[in-house]
């Protein structure tokens, strides 16, 4: 194996954990969204936030020296664009911000994808 070919697997590999990371990120946030419904302080939902928007940002380069294919370079500017969405609908009044909680739908659902793909990339799967 070739000192190019070991960084793209590393790359992809990277990026599949920063992938996976990001899902179980998704969820936390849910969980802290739902203790502030419940009573709690939303400051660990308002908080936690600002640590999950950067690993969209590290997947991109990522994507790029993994060789990934354009699905999976793309994908994170899409998730960093449900983010800042995330972030309208919550400053907005009802009936738009009862939409912060469908986005989170959407997010979790692309960022399962994101895995998904990516993993199967790792392990020279088809992707999907």
């Amino acid at each position: 194996m070739t000192g190019a070919s070991v960084l793209v697997q590393l790359a992809r590999i990277f990026y599949a954990v920063l992938s996976s990371v990001f899902v179980t990120g998704v969820v936390a946030q849910v969980f802290f969204a739902g203790m502030g419904a419940f009573g709690a302080d939303w400051s660990w939902h308002r908080t936690f936030v600002h640590l999950l928007e950067l690993l969209p940002l590290l997947m991109i380069p990522v994507a790029f020296v993994g060789g990934l294919p354009w699905g999976l370079r793309l994908l994170p500017f899409g998730l960093l664009v449900l983010i800042g969405v995330q972030y309208a609908f919550a400053n907005s009044t009802v009936p738009v911000a009862a939409l912060h909680p469908v986005n989170a739908l959407l997010i979790f659902v692309v960022s399962l994808f994101v895995a998904r793909r990516a993993w199967a990339s790792v392990f020279g799967q088809r992707k999907g």
